[in-house]
């Protein structure tokens, strides 16, 4: 069979859901979550929104704690604004392109946040009128003795708009999160080196990251998942 032959019974290239590679970025760095949390109608009809994820940490998180307490995995601190003292819940939007934040998630007469919330039930139900209220002014609720809750947004490249209407938002750009997960699966490839029990998605992810330099699995990643970005190395 000649090559040109070949080519034409080769199999398609599989894509990367952008969704699945958030997961394994918060994943890393330490969130339990649910995915394609669904906001239910208040009667019946389509959905009013969902959220592409919703993730919790706790405090106390240590990855490597018990193994060597001298060598604890460094999450992505800085970029994520992670807490030490309380628990933190993020409800994240994932798009392929720019950063954005759905109209559902802005609109306080439809309260959808407050749905969420309730159904989350991290905070008792006398303060989820306030805690709404603050995620649709300022994209985050943020008072002691409760968890801290945020919206989150993941893309291509941030948005200067939400930035400026929404100043304490966090935008992660496809960049950043996919550089992390280099360095986290270079960094410990030993100790992830068993990786059998994880989904496709986390598997190849791990394959790609061992076969390549940083730049080329930003550059593939970010390709497999349709995002295209003139600078991937933004992010170091």
């Amino acid at each position: 069979m000649n090559e040109a032959a070949a080519s034409t019974k080769r199999s398609p290239t599989v894509r990367l859901p952008t969704e699945r590679v958030a997961y394994w970025y918060f994943r890393l760095n330490g969130f339990l979550q649910i995915e394609n949390f669904v906001v239910h109608p208040k009667l019946y009809g389509g959905q009013r929104t969902d959220a592409d994820l919703i993730g919790v940490r706790f405090p106390y998180r240590a990855e490597r704690l018990i193994d060597n307490p001298n060598d604890l995995m460094e999450d992505d601190c800085e970029r994520l604004q992670l807490l030490n003292d309380r628990t933190d819940i993020v409800i994240a939007e994932i798009k392929t392109g720019r950063c954005a934040l759905n109209g559902p998630w802005t609109n306080e007469d439809n309260q959808n946040i407050h749905r969420v919330l309730a159904a989350i039930g991290s905070l008792p139900a006398d303060v989820i009128d306030e805690a709404a209220n603050a995620l649709y002014a300022a994209a985050k609720f943020d008072q002691p003795n409760h968890p801290r809750i945020r919206l989150m947004l993941v893309g291509r490249e941030p948005d200067p708009t939400v930035a400026e209407k929404y100043t304490c938002i966090t935008q992660l750009a496809w960049a950043e999160v996919v550089s992390f997960i280099w360095h986290r699966f270079d960094r410990y490839r030993r100790q992830k080196a068993q990786v059998d029990q994880w989904d496709c998605v986390g598997r190849r992810l791990m394959n790609l990251a061992k076969r390549k330099n940083k730049d080329d699995f930003v550059s593939a990643v970010c390709d497999l998942m349709g995002v295209r970005t003139n600078n991937p190395e933004s992010a170091k």
